[in-house]
């Protein structure tokens, strides 16, 4: 009776190449499957057979770290139940990949196996070993005395312990990685939501928020999924790079609130001085008119009015100096005050930098929703269209599988390197999710927008990306949809991405209009 699933045809025909010492190549293993199967040879097919095989036996044969020969089994009988060829090639592909990128496994182990106390020390030690790698060193070190663990030793240490002795205890072992497991997720959740408390509060905190405002963003992003360590490394680097261009200028900052702290104390010493000084005055008015009434000697007359007219010189004098002074003060804390202005200008525009994507240059979600509201207004003052569209790359996943995240990102950088070159200048472009991209077109109408972009699928056609089997051609599916009054941002970009999902649905490299059903394939 044939074999029936193509999985065990599959390893008989492996078996079949083994036994006749045969390479495993395409031609072998299709001559045996089809002999099995009892079916026709199939046609030449263009998946690179030779090199996948050879890069499977290589893994087969090396021995990982972290991955168990049972592991690789499910993993073959998992990849070859598929029914359809491309599928389990870009399946085994993916998994091989997986396996490369594991170093290789070095069995050191702790301490010299002694075999004088019979055949269960060996399994002893590798038991120990084995649950110190997978419990790792933190939960290791709170368990290495936990009564279970102590009664497993005891047990493996006699020769006639049975697995059934040792399950309860190893059930109690796996309840206390999991409540360790619990308590981490505990911290991390109360942490992220402290976290969110400080960052939803410090516009209370601090004189201008403006120059957080980008630090503030890109921190309650992270905080919403620490699970992406990348993420979170560039976020850091983004911040500590923000910080230290502010730190700069915050020093100005300071200087000019200096200046002005001073400016104010000259005007109060000055006010006074001239209180002071009227007071003076005054008393001395007082005692001449005094004089002058009790007077009548006409040289001691002409005596008083001397000294009236030397006092009016001296505060004439001091009134115009105290003028002039107030006038270089007021001109000095004006020139103070523009510069906190423009420093703190400057601040914000350096906070702004993190509305940028890291990896590919553009703006992102945050970035484009200032973008937005900018070509928006600009749009309604001078009554001219908008276009909005977006853009998400076919396929995209695959790419990731099969070769890995390091071509998947030149992938990205390779769009939008198309994108800058086949835009115009006036056009905003924005990374909105992983491989999602939403442009800003203004004074475009939707079908000029439609055209813009069918060139941009031209040039990206024309642009392979080159990996280790054969050139890889990015392709993209797109909706777009128009400014309208009364629309938010997020209600445009829902129809441009309703249009996109029917791109999406029926065969993907396509373009469409919202208001269409079909545009552009």
């Amino acid at each position: 009776m044939p074999l029936q699933k193509p999985a065990d045809i599959a390893h008989e025909a492996l078996r079949r190449i083994a036994e006749a010492q045969l390479p495993p190549t395409p031609e072998y293993f299709a001559r045996f499957y089809s002999e099995i199967a009892q079916t026709p040879p199939a046609a030449p097919s263009s998946i690179a057979w030779p090199g996948l095989c050879r890069r499977l036996l290589n893994e087969w044969e090396r021995s990982q770290a972290g991955l168990t020969h049972l592991q690789k089994i499910a993993a073959r009988d998992r990849v070859l139940g598929g029914s359809d060829a491309e599928e389990v090639a870009r399946q085994l592909a993916a998994t091989i990949q997986q396996w490369e990128r594991m170093p290789s496994r070095l069995l050191q182990p702790d301490a010299p196996i002694h075999h004088g106390d019979g055949d269960c020390q060996p399994w002893r030690q590798l038991w120990i070993t084995s649950l110190r790698h997978a419990l790792g060193s933190k939960v290791w070190e709170a368990l290495k005395t936990h009564e279970a663990l102590l009664q497993i030793d005891a047990l493996l240490a006699q020769t006639e312990t049975t697995p059934d002795q040792l399950l309860p205890h190893i059930h109690k072992i796996w309840q206390v990685t999991d409540q360790f497991a619990q308590d981490d997720l505990h911290i991390r959740e109360g942490l992220q939501q402290l976290i969110s408390l400080l960052l939803n509060n410090v516009s209370d905190l601090v004189e201008d928020e403006r120059w957080l405002d980008g630090q503030i963003h890109v921190i309650q992003a992270i905080t919403r999924d620490v699970r992406n360590p990348a993420g979170i490394d560039q976020a850091i680097a983004s911040v500590k790079e923000v910080l230290f261009q502010q730190d700069k200028l915050k020093s100005g900052v300071h200087e000019a609130r200096q200046a002005i702290r001073d400016l104010i104390h000259l005007v109060l010493t000055t006010v006074d001085g001239l209180a002071d000084q009227s007071g003076q005055v005054h008393i001395q008015l007082e005692q001449l008119a005094e004089a002058l009434n009790t007077t009548e000697d006409w040289k001691q007359i002409r005596q008083i009015v001397a000294s009236v007219v030397d006092t009016s010189k001296i505060i004439k004098n001091h009134a115009t100096e105290t003028r002039d002074a107030l006038r270089s003060a007021k001109a000095r804390l004006q020139a103070a005050q523009a510069r906190i202005y423009t420093l703190e200008e400057e601040m914000s525009a350096v906070s702004a930098l993190v509305h940028v994507d890291p990896l590919t240059g553009v703006l992102n979600r945050r970035g484009l929703e200032a973008a937005f509201a900018r070509e928006a207004a600009r749009a309604q003052r001078l009554a001219q269209p908008l276009a909005i569209a977006i853009i998400d790359l076919d396929h995209f996943k695959r790419v990731n599988d099969m070769y890995g995240h390091d071509l998947g990102d030149q992938v990205l950088c390779g769009v939008v390197q198309v994108l800058r070159d086949t835009l115009r200048g006036s056009d905003t472009i924005s990374r909105y999710g992983g491989e999602e991209f939403v442009l800003l077109m203004p004074d475009t109408s939707p079908e000029e927008a439609l055209g813009i972009l069918q060139r941009v699928q031209e040039q990206l056609h024309l642009r392979p990306f080159h990996t280790r089997d054969y050139p890889l051609h990015a392709s993209f599916s797109g909706g777009i949809s128009a400014l309208r009054p009364g629309l938010t941002q997020d209600q445009t970009i829902a129809l441009a991405d309703e249009a996109l999902y029917r791109a999406k649905h029926e065969g993907r490299r396509r373009i469409y209009l919202a208001a269409q059903a079909n545009s552009s394939t």
